[in-house]
């Protein structure tokens, strides 16, 4: 890996560890509904507008599948992170969206006749006991009834991802990278519209930081990081561009001591490092076999 594609490996770590840190400044002020309706329709927006400067065409063809992705990939996994960064440190939510990894391998399982091997197991062992030390309240964080709510929304919002990557992988066409970015999104911030028109935004003090943060979760998280993300797909594969999943807890960890004060507890640390270390032991796994084949 050179220097320019590993130095574009961590932007885009980076960028989505930041997420985080803004849907926990976003949500609190105008609701999960609504955190997730803006994220999509200006990440939406923005790559709608850059593709067209550029003279791609979007081509409908296989909307069906654009929909399901938006569902599955976008409107409920953002909803989700949303209404728990009303109630979830930035840290928190990071760690346990590295869990998707896991997700995978259950799924992979269940619906496209994979085999438990015994990395996979204990992969899965190592991700459950993170997830559940990290579902412990620190010290700034109370545990109550909506702290559980907001790690079980985490944790779901990971399955959905991984749920979205079993239904790409076995559709017999192959989907246009912009164009799956862009129109999942837009139908994804369509499905959600109903539910956020019927709820009024929790509306709070509009601060420059809330401003700030709702156009740079939409338009560089859910814009620019994809434009990123897809360029160093075709760069260097999806397999070794799947270990940017282990750099983005500690960015989100970074982003929250840094601008939000964060400080999370010795079992958060520890629970990330047993996520991060099943989700590496598949990865590690999963490249043997790309050798072995």
């Amino acid at each position: 890996m050179s220097n320019n594609v590993l130095l574009r490996f961590t932007l885009l770590a980076a960028i989505w560890g930041s997420s985080f840190l803004f849907m926990r400044i976003l949500a609190p002020v105008v609701g999960g509904f609504w955190t997730a309706e803006l994220r999509l329709t200006i990440g939406a927006l923005t790559l709608l507008i850059l593709g067209l400067l550029r003279g791609h065409r979007f081509d409908l063809q296989y909307w069906r599948h654009y929909a399901m992705a938006g569902l599955l990939n976008c409107a409920i996994p953002f909803t989700l992170f949303g209404l728990a960064g009303q109630v979830l440190p930035a840290g928190y939510s990071a760690v346990l969206n590295a869990s998707a990894p896991l997700w995978a391998t259950v799924f992979g399982v269940l619906f496209m006749k994979d085999t438990f091997t015994p990395q996979g197991l204990l992969a899965l062992l190592l991700g459950v006991s993170g997830v559940t030390m990290v579902a412990q309240p620190s010290g700034n964080v109370d545990f109550s009834l909506a702290f559980i709510s907001g790690v079980l929304a985490c944790v779901c919002a990971t399955a959905c991802y991984a749920l979205n990557g079993i239904y790409i992988k076995t559709r017999s066409v192959k989907l246009e990278p912009h164009t799956i970015a862009t129109l999942s999104q837009a139908f994804g911030a369509l499905m959600l519209l109903p539910f956020t028109l019927s709820l009024s935004p929790t509306v709070g003090s509009v601060t420059p930081a809330v401003v700030i943060s709702a156009f740079s979760l939409g338009a560089l998280c859910s814009g620019v990081a994809f434009l990123l993300y897809y360029r160093l797909l075709s760069e260097i594969g999806p397999l070794i561009l799947s270990g940017v999943t282990f750099l983005i807890p500690l960015f989100g960890i970074f982003w929250g001591w840094l601008i939000l004060n964060e400080r999370l507890d010795w079992h958060v640390f520890m629970g990330c490092g047993l996520i991060i270390s099943g989700a590496l032991l598949l990865y590690r796994s999963h490249i043997i076999i790309q050798k072995a084949k």
